[in-house]
């Protein structure tokens, strides 16, 4: 059986890894879960889950951090 993780908190790979190291589960450190041929777009749909008025509020904030990069600085 595979099962797929996110580690959320610091040490716990750790506690994999000695996991791992009892032959309990296999540790697999590959980072490439990305379906082939797969858009970022169509991967990261909906990662995002935030009301409407927080949505707004980040294109906001996103809006004006572009227009920063945006001015001269002569």
């Amino acid at each position: 059986m595979t099962v797929s993780i996110e580690i959320i908190r610091d040490g716990v790979f750790n506690l994999l890894s000695e996991m791992d190291r009892l032959g309990l589960i296999k540790v697999n450190t590959s980072t490439n879960n990305a379906a082939p041929g797969k858009k970022l777009s169509e991967r990261f749909a909906g990662s995002l889950r935030l009301s409407e008025d927080e949505y707004e509020t980040y294109k906001k904030a996103l809006e004006e951090s572009r227009n920063e990069w945006i001015r001269n600085i002569y």
